[in-house]
């Protein structure tokens, strides 16, 4: 979620906003456009993501999307793979929040000797 104060009067969709008033973004439900996405409900890892605006845009592009991106792409993920190979879902995940979307739980299972998992 972008809090943003308007600069101009605007209207849209038949509903008028003044000048002054603040409105919200709401970046969650826009990478989940429909008119932008196949199937936006569903994981895809190789989905075209060019669109999305998670970390921003413009002036407000969010300076640590390169580094937070590459901490979970090229150093989290494959620790976690190749410490736990056999590692499968348990149930289907679920992805909750308006402001901050994303899974609160994530089970799965492994038989790895090396961790507990619950």
């Amino acid at each position: 979620m972008s809090p943003r104060e308007l600069k101009h009067d605007f209207e849209w969709n038949g509903i008028s906003l003044e000048k002054g008033r603040r409105i919200f973004f709401m970046f969650g439900s826009a990478n989940r456009d429909e008119e932008h996405f196949t199937n936006p409900d569903d994981f895809d890892v190789s989905r075209n993501t060019t669109k999305a605006v998670s970390f921003g845009a413009g002036p407000h592009f969010c300076a640590g999307a390169a580094a937070s991106r590459s901490l979970i792409a090229d150093v989290a993920l494959p620790m976690i793979f190749e410490a736990l190979p056999d590692m499968e879902l348990v149930e289907e995940v679920e992805c909750v929040g308006w402001a901050f979307r994303g899974p609160l739980v994530v089970k799965v299972k492994t038989n790895s000797a090396k961790f507990k998992l619950c």
